[in-house]
């Protein structure tokens, strides 16, 4: 009798791993926003209705524009961590793409259609889409160590804004 192989997108293994990316992700964009009302001195209802309507690349502009005004001695490596986020993530390679797999790859195809319409494919080896994820979530917890986020209940206080009462 054969056996029957499994697609590496369809194991534990993987839906850890996306879901640690996706969980890390949430997480640092909501670094982001509780950085920006600090910067900006406004509440956090007035931030929320700021940025929710942003995507992630106009917000991270945003952001760095602001670290300058800022407080922050490190505005410099603040920039280039989102400038990191930004490139090296993939998170919209992830969000916008079908999948593909064998019992050893998955792979991403990305379709764009801004004036031309395009695909590319984003093909990881098991085991270096697993590394591709802790290397972002070791980035991103990098990135909230330098914004010298030490309080995880004020950011959790920011994030309870967002739900209107």
């Amino acid at each position: 009798m054969t056996k029957k192989t499994v697609p590496f997108a369809n194991t534990e293994r993987f839906y850890l791993h996306f879901g640690r990316f996706y969980a890390t992700w949430t997480a640092m964009e909501l670094n982001v926003d509780f950085t920006i009302c600090k910067i900006l001195r406004i509440t956090p209802e007035q931030t929320h209705a700021l940025v929710a309507g942003l995507h992630f690349g106009p917000k991270a502009a945003l952001l760095r524009s602001l670290l300058p005004t800022s407080s922050f001695k490190n505005v410099s490596e603040l920039k280039g961590f989102l400038t990191r986020i930004t490139r090296e993530s993939l998170r919209n390679v992830f969000t916008h793409s079908f999948i593909a797999s064998d019992e050893h790859s998955v792979t991403f195809i990305h379709r764009k259609s801004q004036t031309i319409y395009s695909a590319d494919t984003y093909k990881f080896e098991a085991d270096d889409f697993c590394t591709h994820v802790k290397e972002f979530v070791k980035l991103a917890h990098d990135f909230e160590v330098a914004l010298c986020i030490s309080s995880n209940k004020e950011v959790g206080e920011f994030a309870s804004f967002a739900i209107a009462e």
